[in-house]
């Protein structure tokens, strides 16, 4: 590619960028007015779900990019712990497609406190975890397991712990947390595939193309049962099936001549991705779910 049209690539990615950091505080802001007006009529529980439905209509009327899902009613199937593969930050609009009503997320205790994004985080009921305090984090996590079961809703969580960034079909280890999480409340898994993004959008390539993005809701996995000697057996075998499915769906599909380049062997680099979102923190729940298993 020419200097000019290297040139004309990145031009375009940041002012797509731009259009959809604008669109992700509107869509906060939104949250906000939708999370107290759900909760002043008794309906809290929806807050997220609204807003990620509207997120998600706004970004693919502006970007001109869709998701296809197969069998997406197996996501109706709560409660449940719901699982996903990461790849980058793009993973916020696949949540605002998929996200079931009455689902919630986890986030590290700092968000809460971003203009706009926290605020709605905190008034559509997120549960945020403190690191510096892993009782704190417990009790929080219990919480969230008993509104969970009483609500008959989800708890959606990236068992990666980190964005992969990769170029090709890729699924990272796993930590256990949302696996202990399951154990404990004895509620299925649901894990989702997501195909590779990173022809639409990465970061390293200054990608962001308009296309096609294919998602497979897997079986649910039962728990009942189980205990924790069972989590090291059932994070293998979620994890195989979910790779399998990883491969299978292969690229996203982009429109038109909009060929892109794809980096290779790019490293993780989280210090340059936006924060965290609610549901990427898997390494939190991990960390805290040694000590809350004994409980």
């Amino acid at each position: 590619m020419s200097v000019v049209g290297k040139l004309l690539k990145k031009l375009k990615f940041y002012t797509k960028g731009l259009v959809a950091l604008n669109i992700l505080l509107i869509s906060a802001t939104y949250g906000v007015v939708c999370s107290v007006f759900l909760s002043l009529i008794g309906k809290k529980e929806l807050a997220q779900w609204s807003t990620a439905r509207f997120y998600y209509h706004f970004v693919s009327f502006v970007m001109r990019t869709k998701i296809n899902i197969d069998r997406p009613e197996l996501l109706s199937q709560l409660p449940a712990i719901l699982i996903s593969n990461h790849q980058s930050e793009l993973d916020i609009y696949m949540l605002g497609r998929i996200f079931p009503q009455r689902c919630v997320v986890t986030a590290k205790k700092q968000l809460k406190y971003i203009p706009f994004l926290g605020w709605f985080m905190a008034a559509s009921g997120t549960f945020f975890l403190d690191r510096s305090n892993k009782e704190s984090a417990i009790r929080t996590l219990n919480k969230a397991l008993d509104d969970l079961k009483s609500n008959k809703g989800g708890l959606f969580m990236f068992p990666e712990g980190t964005r992969s960034y990769s170029p090709t079909p890729t699924l990272l280890p796993f930590k256990k947390g949302a696996f202990h999480l399951a154990v404990q409340a004895q509620i299925p898994i649901i894990p989702l595939v997501v195909s590779n993004t990173s022809n639409i959008y990465s970061m390293k390539s200054d990608n962001f193309n308009r296309g096609e993005i294919n998602i497979r809701v897997l079986d649910p996995v039962p728990t009942v049962g189980l205990t924790k000697d069972d989590v090291a057996k059932l994070t293998e075998d979620v994890y195989n099936k979910m790779n399998k499915a990883v491969h299978e769906l292969g690229m996203s599909h982009v429109y038109g001549e909009e060929a892109p380049c794809i980096e290779e062997n790019p490293e993780i680099h989280e210090e340059n991705s936006v924060p965290e979102t609610a549901a990427t923190d898997a390494t939190v729940v991990s960390e805290t779910t040694n000590l809350l298993q004994k409980n």
